[in-house]
């Protein structure tokens, strides 16, 4: 049986009249976001299909939006995966129908493919979440077809950064105020000077090398990807054996800055488990304020992104084709 706009009306007790508004995204409608929400619920469980090339053949609006991830996060960042999440049911809400694509690939030339076929479905604006490969030319692609893009944590032109250079300097000075030596820095991977947290550690070295910082004060673990299936686990083992091994060389360490809340928490389980006191005889911070260090037994401090204030300014700027580059600061958590 196939599924129409009056079978979704009878099954969620509404008129004809206010399927059509919502399917069509009509935002003149009267429809509560309560009742909008059970239409799009009931028309997606029964596979209810917009017909967006009648619209565009007529010169009709879609009011469509794509939401292109391209960051190696959405398993390891919980708040990269509720940003996601959040845009999409703020967008539906406001009567506008998503298409949500992880762009992971690194061929430039099919990214923008996957760019065009969605461009020819009727996407009219573009929301990115970081920066696919070729995004130069993904973002010229979309201006010359008078479409608009904003893009969170990316290079495109028209974007919004998280300033998490700044938080890794509040949280690296709260270690020094607090344990009286500048923290050391724990980071996976080979050397990567660019990365937020090495930066505000260098800040502390004005008349050192980059190389000297990094090889004197640089706990460095083995690589980690971001888009491994046990990144927590993996982090949270490579923060545990890294301290461990640091602790052996160097056991009068007081603070310990690291990569991320995973890191920390291995460095955390590790000093517990050896009678080094967190909060008394080392004091560490982690990044991105996850739950598990939120209700950690011992205090570690974190930086927490800022998601609805970032959907807030991501959706207002979105269907606009003005200048915009703008930094959004991280609420940062000391505990002590």
């Amino acid at each position: 049986m196939s599924v129409t706009i009056k079978s979704i009306a009878a099954e969620a007790g509404v008129s004809f009249q206010a399927v059509s508004a919502v399917l069509n995204n009509k935002t003149s409608s009267r429809v509560s976001p309560a009742t909008r929400e059970r239409i799009l619920d009931i028309a997606g469980k029964r596979g209810y299909k917009v017909n967006f090339g009648y619209r565009i053949m007529h010169g009709h609006k879609t009011r469509t939006v794509g939401i292109i991830s391209a960051m190696r996060k959405l398993e390891s960042d919980a708040h990269v995966r509720e940003l996601i999440l959040k845009l999409m049911q703020r967008l539906n809400l406001a009567g506008y129908a998503t298409y949500f694509n992880n762009m992971m690939t690194i061929d430039a030339g099919e990214n923008l493919e996957q760019i065009r076929e969605l461009i020819s479905r009727g996407t009219e604006h573009f929301i990115f979440i970081g920066s696919p490969r070729g995004h130069e030319v993904i973002e010229e692609e979309i201006c010359r077809r008078k479409c608009t893009l904003i893009g969170w944590n990316s290079n495109f032109k028209r974007s919004l950064q998280t300033d998490s250079c700044s938080a890794s300097a509040v949280l690296q000075n709260f270690l020094l105020e607090k344990s009286g030596e500048i923290p050391w820095l724990m980071l996976p991977g080979e050397k990567y000077f660019p990365n937020n947290r090495f930066v505000a550690l260098r800040k502390f070295y004005p008349e050192m090398s980059e190389d000297e910082v990094w090889d004197k004060y640089v706990i460095q673990t083995p690589e980690l990807k971001w888009d491994e299936i046990d990144f927590a686990d993996r982090a949270f083992e490579l923060g545990f054996n890294g301290i461990a091994d640091h602790m052996a060389k160097h056991p009068e360490t007081r603070a310990v800055a690291c990569f991320t809340d995973h890191f920390a928490l291995g460095v955390a389980s590790w000093c517990n488990g050896n009678g080094v006191t967190v909060g008394k005889d080392i004091f560490i911070a982690g990044f991105n304020n996850i739950e598990a260090v939120r209700f950690y037994s011992s205090p570690v401090s974190s930086a927490e992104h800022p998601v609805n204030e970032s959907i807030e300014i991501l959706l207002h700027e979105m269907d606009k084709d003005l200048p915009f580059n703008e930094k959004i600061k991280l609420k940062v958590i000391l505990r002590d």
